[in-house]
């Protein structure tokens, strides 16, 4: 072919590429492949050289940094040269990279020295995930040259760094940022495509969106899709990156399983995906173009099971709010705490009177020591050494609560008195004390040197140290400590169970139902006595008459009317969740049902309602243990007073058995068993930290667009709310993950407004 045919398709090719990629052409081209030879000015007549630059130095968040590295061979160093040299490529944190195409070797010149050198660079695509100033590090190549031609030669080794360099990285614009921005960054476009022409209602259908563009594909979340004649759930992802040219782009996939719900005509919307071009600096939307779909008539087990009414038949209206925990107790919190806190004390009294009357019989009796009294007193040596004997063992009875009697052999002593705490040192005192006695007043006349006054003086001195060393009773002070301990956790775990601390971004505590109002508690018998019926008594038929018409849209927006002035009813809240979960409404039934699950954990027919649910607004998180709070609680206080009434009894009368006193323990701990399961219960049920999101959302590792993603979360997913800043919210999933959400893509499981 001539020359000119080839000059004539380069102009064709090059208008094409400026049509296609006209922001990239115009505002910021792609750099050179070979541009950093072109920024080396010296060498230092190294033999080999090294050298790294970014272009450009300042980009967004998400846009293309290219990181180019040369190395430049001198003819010497080329001809020397035995092996490749090592290449240690750069740390990089808060950066992705890719490798770019293949590397380009530029001729041989001269960069302001007198050698000439072959540069060879190589290329990678940078795109960075946090906004500020990212520093890339000084990469470093290793060689080595031999020190003479000789194959034998011993080789030098030499490591040269090159430049680091440093990348500014700035946050996404806020002006002109859609609402429904997810961030993605790059230049896309989208189109759609069904599986197949055949719909019909109950059939699944795969509807697949396809982005294509310049930029990290990869980081690209998935567009949102919502309709209102078909379920959605979202399906698998495909990836496929093209790093061949100067700039990355590639395409992904996402694939949606569609069921209609109805048949006749229907419009597939424009699917929306905006995004930011960082070369124009403006946000745009990539759009897909409508499909008009006819949908043929089918059977659906959904509208089946409406129509029988086996699972989602409406409740008859009783006008009866449930009675929960925080109902019971509004109101009566510091009589039960009062009660929680004085139900052991008559007890413990009982026992200190009993360990009184216990040690009050080992007290020496009255009678003897008057008898001992009437006695003539004995002044001479060994009379006042037997009476210093006895005074000694009479007060180290009483001191150590031990009859005198078990104080004969110096053995018995010992042993009650290091048990009792005191030391070694005054033991031995003591024992070598009442052996002086006992010598001094029993043995034979003149065989004994120790003055009866000095006798008594240490006597004197050695029971002022046996009563500072000697502690209580053991079995005294071990119940005095397990008193106090019991004292102790009563008076901490009181208030923990009349104060529930609030989650990170709660405003206050919302009670798990709130008082009912006038019209809550009016009778269902008034209309039929000729009162007028109240407002919520027409929401309520208006709702069940839409229902049994098959117009679910209108009957949920009449039950939820309903439940706004009676939100603790839990009969308009099942009636609710049914109308909304007819009408294809996934956030309101579980909103609906999971409030009315938490108020009648017992009920069947909810928890029935609740596996209809999809698997992330019943599981985990949003788990409804059947635990009945309200009479375990009950439970729990009759038995703790119970318990504690009784043994009370057993301690102040002596004459309790061993059955007494073992039931009373078991009274107690089944109390404290009980309690500790309806306060676990109770936090279970507590939906103040909990929201439902609205539509499916990329979950984000920081608050913003621009940060990178971690997975998302589905429509009618149930999560927690940790924390909240400049729009959004911080939250946690069943599968232990915790990201960033906006705060606009979620619905507070308890309505607060209704409860204050």
């Amino acid at each position: 072919m001539s020359p000119v045919f080839w000059q004539r398709a380069r102009r064709v090719l090059a208008l094409l590429t400026c049509t296609m990629w006209p922001a990239v052409s115009a505002a910021q081209p792609a750099p050179s492949p070979t541009a950093i030879v072109n920024r080396i000015r010296s060498t230092g007549n190294r033999p080999i050289d090294f050298h790294a630059a970014v272009f450009p130095d300042s980009v967004y968040v998400g846009q293309q940094v290219t990181y180019q590295v040369a190395v430049l061979l001198s003819d010497d160093a080329r001809s020397r040269l035995r092996r490749n040299p090592e290449f240690l490529p750069p740390e990089l944190r808060g950066m992705l990279a890719f490798e770019l195409g293949t590397p380009r070797r530029v001729a041989a010149r001269s960069y302001g020295g007198g050698l000439a050198y072959e540069a060879h660079v190589f290329q990678r695509a940078l795109f960075a995930v946090t906004a500020g100033l990212l520093q890339v590090p000084a990469p470093q190549l290793t060689y080595s040259l031999p020190q003479s031609p000789s194959y034998f030669s011993r080789e030098d080794r030499y490591v040269v760094r090159a430049e680091s360099a440093h990348v500014v990285v700035r946050p996404l614009p806020t002006e002109g940022r859609p609402t429904d921005f997810t961030g993605a960054v790059g230049v896309l476009s989208a189109t759609a495509r069904f599986d197949s022409s055949a719909v019909r209602v109950g059939d699944p259908l795969l509807f697949t969106v396809r982005l294509e563009g310049v930029g990290n594909v990869r980081l690209l979340p998935a567009p949102a899709l919502e309709l209102s004649w078909a379920t959605v759930v979202r399906g698998s992802e495909r990836v496929r990156v093209d790093t061949t040219g100067t700039l990355v782009r590639g395409v992904k996939e996402f694939d949606y399983l569609l069921t209609p719900t109805r048949d006749g005509p229907v419009t597939l919307p424009v699917v929306r995906y905006p995004y930011f071009d960082p070369y124009r600096e403006a946000y745009l939307v990539a759009e897909t173009r409508p499909a008009d779909v006819r949908v043929a008539a089918g059977d659906l087990a959904e509208n089946a099971t409406v129509e029988d009414g086996e699972q989602t038949a409406l409740r008859p209206w009783r006008h009866r709010t449930p009675v929960t925990l925080d109902t019971v107790t509004a109101g009566w919190r510091m009589v039960l705490l009062a009660l929680f806190v004085l139900a052991p004390l008559p007890a413990f009294v009982m026992r200190w009177q009993r360990a009184r009357r216990r040690r009050a019989a080992l007290a020496p009796a009255p009678g003897t020591a008057r008898k001992r009294e009437a006695q003539p007193d004995d002044h001479s040596a060994a009379g006042v050494a037997r009476r210093t004997r006895r005074t000694v063992l009479g007060q180290l009875a009483a001191r150590l609560q031990a009859p005198v009697a078990d104080l004969v052999t110096p053995a018995d002593v010992e042993r009650i008195v290091r048990r009792r705490g005191v030391t070694r040192a005054t033991t031995r005192e003591l024992l070598q004390l009442l052996d002086d006695l006992a010598v001094a007043g029993f043995a034979p006349h003149g065989h004994t040197d120790a003055a009866p006054s000095s006798l008594e003086s240490r006597a004197a001195r050695l029971l002022e140290r046996v009563h500072e060393e000697a502690v209580t009773h053991g079995r005294t002070r071990l119940l005095a400590r397990r008193g106090r301990r019991l004292v102790g956790v009563a008076l901490i775990l009181a208030p923990a169970a009349l104060w529930q601390p609030l989650p990170a971004g709660a405003q206050e505590p919302v009670p798990a139902s709130s008082p009912p109002s006038a019209a809550c508690e009016r009778p269902a018998g008034d209309a039929a006595r000729g009162a007028a019926p109240s407002v919520l008594d027409l929401l309520v038929g208006e709702g069940t008459a839409a229902y049994q018409a098959r117009r679910f849209s209108s009957a949920a927006e009449r039950f939820a009317g309903a439940v706004a002035t009676c939100p603790g009813d839990v009969d308009l809240l099942v009636n609710w969740g049914a109308a909304a979960w007819a009408a294809s409404d996934t956030v309101s039934a579980v909103i609906a049902w999971q409030r009315a699950a938490r108020l009648d954990p017992l009920a069947a027919d909810i928890q029935g309602a609740l596996s209809l649910l999809p698997s992330g607004a019943r599981n985990g998180l949003a788990d409804i243990p059947m635990i009945p709070v309200v009479p375990l609680a009950l439970m729990a206080l009759v038995s703790w007073c119970a318990g504690w009434l009784l043994l009370a009894w057993v301690w102040r009368t002596d004459r309790g058995g061993t059955w007494q006193s073992s039931l009373a323990t078991v009274l107690v701990a089944a109390a404290l068993a009980a309690g500790a399961t309806a306060w676990w219960g109770h936090r279970a049920l507590d939906a103040s930290a909990l929201a439902v999101v609205r539509r499916p959302e990329t979950l984000r590792t920081a608050p913003g667009f621009e940060a990178a993603t971690m997975g998302g979360v589905s429509t009618g997913d149930v999560v927690r709310l940790l924390t909240s800043q400049e729009g959004w919210s911080s939250v946690a999933l069943a599968d232990d993950r915790t990201g960033w959400i906006p705060a606009a893509r979620l619905a507070p499981l308890v309505d607060r407004s209704a409860t204050r």
